[in-house]
Order: C-alpha cells, then sequence, then structure tokens
C-alpha cells in the first residue's frame, strides 16, 4: 500500500470517527430533551402532590433559563387546598412541551397549612401572585405574562389583574368563578378596586383577554355558569360539552383533561391551533 493510499484511509477513518461523533452528540441531546412527564391518574397526581413541598415544582415549570420570542411566560395557579405539585401536573408539562415558558407556585399558605395552599386571604394571595408575576418579567425580559389557574387561581389571576393590568396578557380560567358568591368566595376578601355590590374579582380590563372554561359537570363552582363572564369583545366562554357532548369531566378533572389542555394550548396561542381531543376517562370510557 502507497503512502498516500495510507493517508487516504486515515483521513476516511478519521471523518467517519468524527460523524459518529456528532450522532452520539445528538442522539444525547435528544436524550435530554426528552418531554416532561404527564400525570394522567389525578387521585394519584394529586396524593403524590401533597406529600411534596409546596416549593416543588411540577415537571416543565419554573425553568428560568427559558425564553420565547412571540409567546407570552404562562403562570400558573393552583386551586383551593392544592399546591403546585397535586394540582399542575398535567397542565405544565403538557404547556412545556408545547413549547410554552411555564411557571408556578404555591401561593396563599398559612401558618397552620402545611404544604397546602390556597387557603388565605385572597388580596394577600393576589398580591403574593403579583409579586411572582413581577419576577417572571424580569427574569424572562418579556412585558406581559399570561396566567391559566384552576378554580381558586383563576379569580386570583383576575384580582392580579387589578394590581398588574398593564402586564397581564390572557387569563384562562378552568372552573374559576368569575361572578356570584362561589363557594370559595368571601365578601371581606376585597381590594380596593372593587365597588360595593360589583364582582368579587374586580371589574374586567379591557386590555385583557378572558378565556373560561367550564363544565355542566363541576360539583365544586356551582351552579357552573358563575365560571363564565357577560359576553364582552374580551370574553370567551366555552364550556367543555360544546366542544365533547360526552364528556362529563367534573371539577378536578379538568386540570387533568386533554380536551381542556389543548383548548388552553389554543387559547394562548391562537396563530397555532391543536387539534381538541374528545375521549378518555373523563367521558367515562
Amino acid at each position: 500500500m502507497t503512502r498516500h493510499n495510507v493517508a487516504m484511509r486515515i483521513t476516511t477513518l478519521t471523518a467517519t470517527i468524527g460523524a459518529a461523533a456528532v450522532c452520539a452528540t445528538l442522539s444525547a441531546a435528544h436524550a435530554v430533551a426528552a418531554p416532561f412527564p404527564v400525570a394522567t391518574d389525578v387521585p394519584a397526581a394529586i396524593a403524590a402532590g401533597y406529600l411534596q413541598s409546596a416549593q416543588n415544582s411540577p415537571p416543565g415549570s419554573n425553568r428560568w433559563h427559558c425564553r420565547h420570542t412571540d409567546r407570552d411566560p404562562v403562570i400558573l395557579l393552583h386551586g383551593t387546598a392544592m399546591n403546585q405539585a397535586a394540582n399542575l401536573g398535567y397542565l405544565a408539562p403538557t404547556l412545556a412541551n408545547a413549547g410554552f415558558c411555564v411557571f408556578s407556585l404555591t401561593y396563599g399558605q398559612t401558618s397552620w397549612s402545611g404544604n397546602t395552599g390556597g387557603v388565605g386571604n385572597k388580596d394577600r394571595s393576589a398580591r403574593q401572585v403579583a409579586a411572582f408575576l413581577d419576577r417572571v418579567l424580569a427574569v424572562t425580559g418579556a412585558q406581559k405574562a399570561d396566567f391559566v389557574g384552576h378554580s381558586q387561581g383563576g379569580s386570583i389571576a383576575q384580582l392580579v389583574a387589578q394590581l398588574r393590568t398593564p402586564r397581564v396578557g390572557t387569563i384562562v380560567g378552568v372552573s374559576s368563578p368569575s361572578r356570584g358568591t362561589s363557594r370559595i368566595g368571601a365578601i371581606t376578601d376585597r381590594l380596593p378596586a372593587r365597588a360595593p355590590g360589583q364582582n368579587y374579582w374586580g371589574p374586567r380590563q379591557p386590555g385583557v383577554a378572558y378565556v373560561n372554561l367550564a363544565t355542566r359537570f363541576d360539583e365544586v363552582s356551582t351552579p357552573y355558569p358563575v365560571t363564565l363572564m357577560p359576553p364582552a369583545a374580551n370574553v370567551t366562554n366555552i364550556v367543555v360539552q360544546d366542544v365533547c357532548p360526552q364528556s362529563r369531566v367534573g371539577h378536578l378533572g379538568m386540570a387533568f383533561s386533554p380536551t381542556v389542555g389543548a383548548l388552553v394550548r389554543n387559547a394562548l396561542d391562537p396563530a397555532r391551533r391543536t387539534r381538541v381531543p374528545c375521549g378518555g376517562a373523563e367521558f367515562g370510557q
């Protein structure tokens, strides 16, 4: 074999090894970028979340390095007597896997509530969440953030909109009381922005888009029309059974429903709509 042929073989072998190394690196990167695990068993997810610290984030949430050029960051808010891990194990990873920058916290803890949030004075909870919103915007450089709140979480987001109006883009309420006297409302929980006889959660802000997702089988926010808002240019009301007539999803199940997850995605990013599925455990199948 000539010296020239030896050199050619060495060059070819080097290139092959280099290509293999690149493929291995890409494979490793792909493994790191695997989807976040999504909780689908509602009782198991809630039970596991209650055993965790209130500071533990659900999968996909609070990635403080996350940036997006044409989507607002999304802040998820849990419901009454919950925490972020127990209530958001489906929505957080579902949105993160779809490319959203997701953030969450446990709000409304008291001296006696342990890992459980959503039980404190709602005005104080709103101010706690408003401070978290400030932090998210400062870190991400975004001008506004969107909120997705389950049950009380959506109502707290409406209160935050009274405190940080220019910094709130869209509020998606998932079985969230929006008017009247719900089981999580209290006449003493008022911000100065609300006048006597006015909605508990304050006036609708013209610059905020409100999307309300309801189920006719809600056993907590009852009657279910309290989770809807009067018609307005910036209000969208969706009842799950108008989309999927066979659905029997209840209050807790709304936060773990693939139907609701798709509706949330479409509300947050209507320019990139996803198909809304009908089926699964929430349909009694």
